[in-house]
């Protein structure tokens, strides 16, 4: 069942308490404010490092600004480790290999070769691995401790 992204919202709903307008919030997390414009029409979907930009810009979780979590309070997140290998260690702590992630979901053997050589997860990617693994998106990613 798939999930509605609930990010252009929600950073409507943050611009709004924080009273910041588009230029502003672009300018403090280091995107063209047509990103951000996108972002909030659900035009365009972020990757992991943005997504984490975001959510440390307005103190919250990554569950909550996808929509995962309606709880909005402030959030203090650990630094974030580099994911592929975080990730690896956190499939080993729950014995799961990348053949069975490769059969339960949508997620390909080609994506974890890029995640192996630097590149960020597409948000999608992280909510199906946050539901398959039953875990919030920041354990997922090493900025809430398990």
């Amino acid at each position: 069942m798939e999930e509605e992204l609930k990010i252009g919202e929600r950073i409507t709903e943050l611009l709004i308490i924080k009273q910041i307008d588009n230029k502003t919030f672009a300018e403090n997390i280091g995107v063209n404010v047509s990103t951000v414009s996108r972002w909030r029409n659900n035009a365009k979907y972020m990757r992991l490092s943005q997504i984490v930009n975001v959510a440390n810009f307005f103190m919250c979780s990554l569950d909550f600004l996808v929509g995962r979590s309606d709880n909005i309070l402030d959030f203090q997140p650990q630094p974030c480790p580099p994911f592929y290998p975080y990730f690896r260690e956190l499939l080993k702590s729950k014995g799961i290999t990348r053949n069975q992630i490769n059969n339960d979901t949508r997620i390909k053997s080609s994506h974890f070769v890029d995640w192996k050589k630097g590149s960020d997860p597409h948000i999608l990617s992280l909510i199906e691995l946050a539901n398959y693994l039953n875990i919030t998106l920041d354990i997922l990613i090493g900025r809430e401790k398990n």
